[in-house]
């Protein structure tokens, strides 16, 4: 009987352990002694459909030795060719927690604008990438609570965004939880 419950506890730990490694879903991932690289899958955390425009918003975490940060994709697709936005040293990246806190994260790299594509059949795009620096201090912060909403402060605007509880309909194959990003993401990144 002992063997038997022994036996159970340690394929229920292997079961849980292996469940909780499967939803960490990476791009990239390297884990030497010389060199730690962890580059989550992107996420779509936010999206606006109108009839001249459409953007998208997409999370993903990265860990490139010690440091962690939140790499954020801004895409928008549109009739007009939508203005590229550039990021610098004092770009941020603000959240409003369920908790009631706040947490913001400062760009991290040199002075970047986005891409821009002309199309003569189909919208134009501008797509920017950002990365941006999680500290220890908003590591636990944002581990530990939903996020409510986000401001994003550009070199010259910046606009809010707040999060849905949950996206999905019939072209997403697994329903996404923005609000729970963080949450779910973060444990990927240690």
């Amino acid at each position: 009987m002992m063997k038997f419950l022994t036996t159970a506890l340690f394929l229920g730990l292997s079961f849980l352990s292996s469940s909780q490694t499967q939803q960490c879903n990476y791009k990239i991932q390297v884990d030497t002694e010389e060199e730690k690289f962890f580059l989550t899958q992107e996420v779509l955390v936010d999206y606006i459909l109108g009839k001249d425009k459409n953007v998208f918003i997409y999370f993903s975490g990265m860990r490139e030795g010690d440091v962690k940060s939140l790499v954020l994709q801004f895409s928008v697709n549109a009739t007009v060719l939508p203005p590229a936005l550039c990021f610098n040293k004092d770009s941020r990246v603000s959240f409003k927690l369920e908790d009631g806190s706040f947490v913001s994260l400062r760009y991290l790299g040199e002075k970047i604008c986005g891409r821009q594509t002309e199309n003569e059949d189909t919208l134009h795009n501008s797509t920017s990438d950002a990365a941006f620096l999680i500290d220890d201090i908003a590591f636990e912060r944002l581990s530990s609570s939903k996020t409510v909403s986000m401001r994003i402060t550009t070199m010259k605007s910046h606009f809010d965004i707040k999060f849905q509880e949950l996206i999905s309909n019939p072209q997403i194959e697994l329903p996404i939880y923005p609000k729970e990003f963080f949450m779910n993401t973060l444990k990927c990144l240690e």
